[in-house]
């Protein structure tokens, strides 16, 4: 049977099993607390999480499952974990984490997944894109963490329930409900760089309402990691964050969930251009995201969700040459994104459980730097997924799911998926998936037009361009050999044709750059873990990933991607000293590069040499008043440079935090 008459089935099935549904427990699409309410940010040494089979996600399949549960491989970083890494933003929080590179460059923080690049991972924050893509990447360090629940992963292919992007996999931000009846948290902390970061949340909540408000301040000085020359390596930071969350039970009925944010950045650094040219540089972003979620209990086994969202993404940069204004520039672009959709969920009987969804995502980009000064698009979906459980004994669930989307600039576009859980003994669970993904070319693939003459080159782009399609499967196997070790091994491969890639020609003393599809591109490796908890309250988890990314057309190995990256994180507590410590590294194998260093439009190819990083926090929470003291240390190594790991340089700050 053809993908396409397999996947019509399938949704006429899933359609078909609604009818006959009669009662399933509420899932409104949010994510149940997995730390209990006495639990505090500010005794996180004192903090006991529900065990892993006890947690509740929904990015695996769109509606709340149990972690243990879930057929498809997820994992989660919960909030005492984010509370004791230090991490102040999503980039410090994921740069160790196996499986995951965290790329630095001027537009920001890009997250590679699984060997593919950032523009291949979806990044969600409540199972809403995220808008304001620079360069092709989301800037992870624009999330800030104090306002975030839970971080939800899943790697492998997720176009099934996503649509476009989520090639390599998808990352949802889990933001904080309202707990207590009246309560704040309020957090200090100031370091080398000037790097000052003040954070602040209030939260209510009645029988059947509740409402959190956060707010933040971010400002950091700029460092240079080459001195030779007037340029600086990172440029300076002054910003602030506000966002809201609130939740409503009108009826047994009917729910109300809505969310809102708004972050205002300012970053200021010095270019070295070319004949010694020096440019003074400056962005302005801002970023407002709303989100109203109204759910509906049909009946015991079935529930209705509706979704409503807006994001705006603002950004004006700016380039002035000194003592000249030849060469000055101003850039304007705005960014919106809208969606509408509305899922059912449903557990029809005879083990099946079921999820059937509609959007449409409309997209409007404005740039200076786009042919044209415009592009619009605007894609409609239907997707379905079963989850079977054929054998509850042992744990036995198959998933079928499929998507349609119809894109107003590439048509029709269709992403199934299969995938296979079972649990054959108590201590070991295996978890295998297939499924196809796409990735649509970005506004910036097809539109830009954009010349630099302080550095001597053109970016155009193609409006020829065809959507990357992908084919992926993956392997894990999880094992439990006692109650405190967990020990798992995935597989995984993508296989990519009419991928996306940059083109340099040579205009005379112009370097022009555009982009084409080439042929073919393949991922394949692997991952191993261990978490294990030792004697005295010491938490340790080692990962090793092994990626082989290669360029089939080309016949080299993909720009930027290491073939080896071990970490490693341990974490320490003692109740009685009230003490917690968290140690964090990662040693990142050779990676290859092939810039074109003399314009003569043959790349001049080097492999950047293994670095080591290596980030650590130690809190004290003191006896009376319910203050925590703490440090927090970022890139101990000093490892970074200026050509291919533009990363801040050591960095250590001090801090308080408490709760009332």
């Amino acid at each position: 049977m053809s993908g396409r008459w397999w996947l019509c089935a399938l949704l006429w099935s899933a359609v078909s099993g609604l009818a006959r549904a009669e009662d399933v427990p509420s899932a409104d699409g949010g994510v149940a607390q997995v730390a209990s309410p006495s639990e505090t940010e500010a005794a996180p040494a004192l903090a006991v999480e529900e065990p892993p089979a006890l947690q509740t996600v929904v990015t695996s399949s769109r509606t709340q499952e149990r972690l243990r549960e879930t057929p498809v491989a997820t994992e989660v970083i919960t909030r005492s974990e984010i509370v004791a890494s230090g991490a102040r933003d999503a980039s410090e929080l994921l740069n160790a984490r196996p499986g995951f590179v965290v790329q630095q460059g001027f537009s920001g923080s890009g997250l590679s997944m699984q060997g593919l690049a950032p523009e291949y991972v979806l990044v969600l924050v409540d199972g809403e894109r995220v808008t304001g893509k620079v360069d092709g990447n989301i800037d992870l360090s624009r999330l800030s963490l104090e306002d975030i629940e839970q971080v939800e992963i899943v790697k492998g292919p997720g176009s099934v329930l996503y649509g476009s992007d989520a090639v390599a996999g998808v990352v949802n931000f889990i933001t904080r409900r309202a707990q207590r009846t009246l309560g704040a948290d309020l957090r200090a902390a100031y370091g080398t760089l000037g790097r000052l970061d003040l954070d602040a949340t209030g939260e209510t909540r009645g029988d059947a309402w509740g409402l959190r408000i956060s707010a933040g301040l971010q400002r950091r000085d700029a460092y240079d990691l080459d001195t030779s020359d007037i340029g600086t390596t990172g440029s300076t930071l002054s910003g602030y964050d506000l966002s809201a969350r609130g939740d409503w039970r009108g009826t047994e009925t009917l729910s109300l969930e809505g969310t809102a944010s708004y972050s205002h950045r300012i970053q200021r650094g010095v270019d070295q251009g070319a004949a010694g040219a020096v440019f003074d540089r400056a962005t302005r972003d801002n970023t407002f995201t709303s989100r109203l979620s109204p759910s509906w209990r049909l009946g015991e086994k079935v529930n209705l969700r509706t979704d409503v969202s807006y994001g705006h993404y603002e950004r004006r940069y700016l380039r002035d040459q000194r003592n000249a204004s030849a060469l000055d520039t101003v850039e304007d672009t705005r960014d919106q994104q809208a969606r509408v959709g509305a899922q059912l969920d449903a557990r029809p009987g005879g083990g099946h459980a079921l999820v059937v969804g509609t959007e449409y995502l409309g997209e409007w980009l404005q740039s200076d730097r786009l042919d044209g000064g415009r592009g619009r698009r605007g894609r409609g979906s239907l997707y379905a997924q079963d989850s079977w459980t054929l054998w509850e004994r042992l744990g036995l669930v198959a998933v079928r799911g499929g998507r349609v989307d119809v894109d107003s600039q590439f048509g029709l576009a269709l992403t199934p998926r299969f995938a296979l859980k079972v649990d054959p003994l108590p201590w070991l669970t295996v978890r295998g998936s297939y499924g196809w993904g796409y990735r649509a070319p970005s506004f910036q693939d097809l539109l830009i037009d954009f010349e630099n003459p302080g550095v001597g080159y053109t970016v155009r782009g193609n409006p020829d361009l065809k959507p990357e399609r992908s084919r992926s499967f993956s392997f894990n196997v999880e094992t439990r050999p006692t109650r405190d070790s967990v020990v798992w091994v995935g597989l995984f491969q993508h296989s990519l044709r009419d991928m996306i890639t940059a083109s340099l020609q040579s205009e005379g003393d112009f370097l022009r750059y555009s982009y084409i599809n080439i042929a073919r591109a393949r991922v394949r490796g692997g991952e191993l873990g261990l978490r294990q908890t030792l004697p005295g309250r010491i938490q340790v988890e080692l990962g090793y990933t092994l990626t082989d990314g290669a360029d089939q057309e080309l016949d080299r190995a993909l720009e930027g991607q290491a073939r080896h990256r071990l970490t490693a994180q341990a974490t320490w507590r003692h109740r009685e000293w009230r003490l917690e410590a968290n140690v964090r590294g990662a040693l990142t194998g050779e990676r290859p590069f092939y810039p074109d260093t003399n314009g003569d439009g043959v790349a001049d190819s080097y492999r950047a040499s293994p670095t080591v990083s290596l980030d650590a926090r130690v809190a004290w929470l003191m006896p009376a008043g319910g203050l925590q003291l703490f440090v927090v240390g970022s890139n101990l190594t000093g490892a970074g440079n200026p050509t291919d790991l533009p990363i801040p340089p050591r960095t250590l700050q001090a801090g308080v935090s408490t709760r009332f």
